[in-house]
């Protein structure tokens, strides 16, 4: 049998190894974070689709999701990334000492014997490259990305770094998942000269949050030159960085320990510059939108919304789009703000595609309207579908009802399980037993407490449904069925009186084992 528990348990442990959040995690799978909570808590699984997602993002097994037997070295928290800035410190200090220490224990070279000492290097080092230049070893990407979650995280670098050609910002998107965030930095730096924002935000979950501040940055740098190049050129912004610390070298050579306080300086305020170039983008990012609102661009506003993750900003511009009549506009670009006159709109037309991307991110009065109109029209299968995403608190009891009614039993069941608290069981239940759909009651016994159970019991009794109590004795506690006897004796039942003690005589031997 599956547990839910379990299998939540898993995957709540292997996230926090990834230094995930929840909401992250749904971000990467494309899912609400409350998907991903009612996953960790027990309350619902993945899909196939998201559970084939989840194995290849944390590098399981669909049967070690399910079973729980995931080895313990997948449950090894990664270690919390350094900040560069200490470690290029770091580095630089001990260039700074090793330098140092040449100067101090050894003369002065001459300088023609450096020069030919160096021009002899450089003809040594490019005949090594020739001779020890790799082969096409014949690496197949797609067929390594289809092995990529049975393997180790550094058996697939092993192989990434075989293949010869360069492997483009797509492909390594897609290894993303199965490299250590060192290695896919890596890779990132030898084989991109460019990559988009779409292929950073793919990425993103899996490298250090400082490499993904570093990146973040270049791509604000590129954008303030308004779009003039469609990519970030990561090689010129890495050569950049490398010309500095050969400057930094340079310095090292000539000023000895005095340059090591200039690095650091030099360090510190560009650290500070990048801080500030963050808000200054941001800033620069809000004064176009709103010049744009001004000079009525709606056009412009839709096709640059896709770059914009500034809640509040999206926000300000639904609501300036609103009072200038746009709904339609707001509806169709920016649904999570949509009014509820759009929403009766869409009601009315019946676009249920439109409310299944948009229904769970509205507010929670707006998603129970939705779930009502779903359940008058009885679109059973679309409140199927999407009964996780949404926030059915105070109308999940009258769905389910009505749904057992209407024959969608299985909604019901998917309700019982998922969102119903004990009282809406039990009204749940009740029901069912006025239906006479012991069937129905059986399918949900598994969340049904002992005491709904003998209320049902009782009810059947009190009908003279005895066949019915006879169905449901297996699930009844020997309490449950003493007081099921009890009616059976105030009713003059004997038969019904003996049958039951039989049972609990049962019961009672059973325990005893």
């Amino acid at each position: 049998m599956i547990d839910n528990r379990q299998i939540g348990n898993t995957i709540a442990r292997l996230r926090q190894s990834r230094n995930m959040t929840q909401q992250q995690l749904a971000s990467a799978l494309n899912v609400s974070h409350q998907a991903v909570s009612k996953w960790e808590t027990g309350a619902a699984l993945p899909d196939i689709e998201t559970m084939l997602a989840l194995t290849r993002l944390f590098g399981v097994t669909v049967e070690q999701l399910m079973n729980g037997e995931v080895p313990e070295s997948r449950f090894e928290k990664e270690p919390a990334p350094a900040n560069p800035f200490d470690t290029l410190g770091q580095f630089v200090g001990g260039v700074v000492n090793d330098i140092g220490s040449l100067f101090r224990s050894e003369p002065k070279p001459n300088k023609e014997a450096v020069e030919d000492g160096a021009e002899d290097a450089e003809i040594e080092d490019e005949k090594d490259i020739e001779e020890g230049a790799p082969a096409n070893d014949g690496i197949d990407l797609a067929e390594l990305l289809e092995m990529a979650p049975f393997m180790t995280k550094g058996a697939v670098a092993e192989m990434l770094e075989k293949v010869t050609r360069p492997i483009s910002a797509e492909e390594i998107a897609k290894f993303a998942p199965y490299l250590e965030c060192d290695a896919l930095e890596k890779l990132i730096r030898e084989n991109c000269t460019e990559i988009n924002w779409n292929t950073l935000r793919r990425i993103a979950p899996f490298l250090k949050k400082e490499m993904v501040d570093s990146f973040a940055r270049i791509a604000a740098e590129s954008e303030k030159r308004l779009n003039e190049a469609p990519a970030i050129d990561l090689n010129a912004a890495f050569e950049n960085v490398q010309k500095g610390l050969d400057s930094a070298v340079q310095n090292v050579i000539r000023f000895s320990d005095g340059v090591t306080r200039k690095i650091t300086k030099a360090i510190d305020d560009t650290r500070r510059d990048m801080m500030s170039q963050q808000e200054r983008l941001a800033e620069l990012r809000k004064n176009a939108f709103t010049k744009a609102m001004e000079a009525d661009r709606w056009d412009w506003i839709e096709t640059h919304l896709g770059e914009l993750t500034d809640h509040a900003l999206r926000e300000t511009i639904a609501r300036r789009a609103i009072e200038l009549g746009k709904e339609d506009w707001v509806f169709r670009n920016l649904g999570d703000f949509a009014t509820p006159e759009a929403i009766d709109k869409v009601l009315e037309s019946g676009d249920w595609g439109w409310l299944s991307e948009h229904a769970w991110n509205l507010p929670k009065e707006q998603q129970e309207r939705i779930a009502l109109c779903a359940m008058k029209a009885e679109n059973w299968q679309w409140l199927s579908n999407h009964a996780e995403q949404l926030d059915l608190t105070d109308c999940v009891s009258n769905i389910a009802q009505n749904a057992l009614k209407s024959g969608a039993r299985m909604l019901a069941v998917q309700l019982a399980h998922y969102d119903m608290t004990t009282d809406q069981i039990e009204m749940l239940a009740l029901t069912a037993v006025d239906m006479n759909d012991l069937e129905f009651l059986d399918m949900i016994a598994d969340v049904t407490p002992q005491e709904v159970l003998c209320r049902c019991a009782l009810r059947l009794a009190k009908a003279d449904e005895w066949e019915d109590v006879h169905a449901l004795a297996d699930k009844l506690s020997v309490q449950s069925l003493e007081w099921v006897m009890q009616e059976a004796i105030s009713k003059g039942n004997f038969d019904e009186v003996d049958w039951l003690d039989a049972k609990v005589q049962e019961l009672m031997s059973a325990s005893e084992e």
